[in-house]
């Protein structure tokens, strides 16, 4: 696709035009199938008498290969054009749902890690689609309806999932899994994706580790970095372990909890979104109430069998953390970062949170094996104290 065209099609498209809500749509029905299979994947396991420890390398590792690959991803994608990578991003999903339906139980480490690949570059290719298809004008609006297209499978993707696993036959499952790897191919084919291919300053290795080498003199970075390893941490631990533990100990209504925890994230980012500092300052304070919110809930949790349907009030506290925690950092790193490094160094520091995600899912998972999930949901309060107490000692970083 020539300059022209790009800026003729940038002219054309609006946030809220048809083949706009078909990107967002495509956008839904990617993260529905996530959103359902990390709620099976974990019953489906342990049902198989796979261990806590094992489920948690298992639900981990996808988040792991998405962080490894994620500082790559855009360099190819403007190799190679969006759409091109779009497609076979969609092929190399409809073929991982595939493996599950044939091998089931038996293929959950390969289907993992093709997941982690597929959405390092997923991700990446819609945010760079739509910032080349929408005007400058137009981008924020653009981004904050796919971020909440990206969200909205959270809402009824947990309650089917336990529908699908508790009341329904397997062959419901099996079809629901091929419904959501064929309509997003399906949705590909009319996409208004950008075809043209960009010439970018590629970067190796060697260099990538000393870019980052370099920004560890920043204070701001790294403290924000690691407040995103330890809150995301937590996330990840609630993420595999929370169906597991309310199932296991009858603690109220599992799909009545995720959909008020999916609401409130949800609910506050729309409601909320003003309030995330965009000045490119460190804001500890506003940092510390997410902590704070994350405390509340996990311990909660720990004491879940004590507080019968006061338990979803849990769901809320967690909610509001996880909701503000990603785009409140990621939008303090887009600033701190030098911006002659950003297009090495935003994929790495946005891979924290992934780094975090997955090693939620692998240390909490031995936890637990080794103790319970009541002391597992301490040690993720434990965490986000530390956090809390890493912020208040560097609080005048910047």
């Amino acid at each position: 696709m020539t300059g022209k065209n790009s800026s003729l099609m940038e002219s054309t498209f609006t946030p809220l035009s048809l083949a706009m809500l078909q990107l967002y749509l495509l956008s839904m029905l990617f993260f529905t199938a996530s959103s359902i299979l990390t709620i099976i994947f974990p019953l489906q396991a342990e049902k198989s008498g796979i261990s806590e420890g094992e489920i948690g390398f298992i639900m981990g590792i996808t988040m792991f290969v998405c962080m490894i690959l994620r500082p790559w991803a855009g360099q190819m994608i403007a190799k190679y054009s969006v759409k091109k990578m779009m497609k076979w991003l969609l092929i190399g999903h409809a073929v991982t749902l595939t493996l599950y339906i044939l091998f089931g139980i038996h293929s959950l480490y390969v289907v993992r890690v093709l997941q982690g690949i597929v959405l390092a570059f997923f991700s990446m290719s819609m945010q760079l689609g739509i910032s080349d298809l929408l005007r400058n004008k137009d981008r924020g609006q653009g981004m904050s309806m796919y971020t909440l297209s990206t969200v909205m499978p959270s809402l009824y993707g947990p309650l089917l999932a336990i529908i699908l696993w508790q009341q329904l036959d397997a062959k419901y499952l099996i079809g629901c899994i091929i419904v959501l790897a064929i309509l997003p191919l399906l949705l590909f084919i009319r996409a208004p994706l950008p075809q043209d291919q960009k010439t970018v300053l590629a970067f190796s290795f060697r260099e990538l580790l000393g870019a980052v080498k370099k920004t560890t003199s920043s204070k701001g970075l790294v403290i924000a970095a690691i407040t995103m390893i330890l809150g995301s941490t937590i996330i990840g631990a609630i993420s595999t372990f929370l169906p597991l533990y309310m199932l296991k100990f009858n603690l109220g209504n599992l799909a009545i909890y995720l959909f008020i925890q999916a609401l409130v994230v949800v609910g506050s980012r729309f409601i909320l979104r003003k309030r995330i500092p965009s000045d490119g300052h460190w804001h500890p304070n506003f940092i510390i109430l997410v902590l704070l919110s994350s405390t509340i809930g996990t311990t909660m949790l720990a004491f879940g069998e004590q507080l019968g349907y006061f338990i979803y009030l849990s769901a809320m506290f967690n909610g509001l953390a996880s909701a503000m925690l990603y785009p409140t950092i990621v939008t303090y790193i887009s600033f701190a970062i030098p911006e002659k490094k950003k297009h090495i160094l935003l994929g790495v520091y946005l891979a924290t949170y992934d780094l975090g995600f997955s090693f939620g899912s692998l240390a909490m998972g031995v936890v637990v094996q080794y103790s319970s999930y009541a002391f597992m949901f301490i040690v993720c309060s434990i965490v986000a104290f530390v956090a809390i107490g890493l912020v208040l000692l560097k609080r005048n970083i910047c």
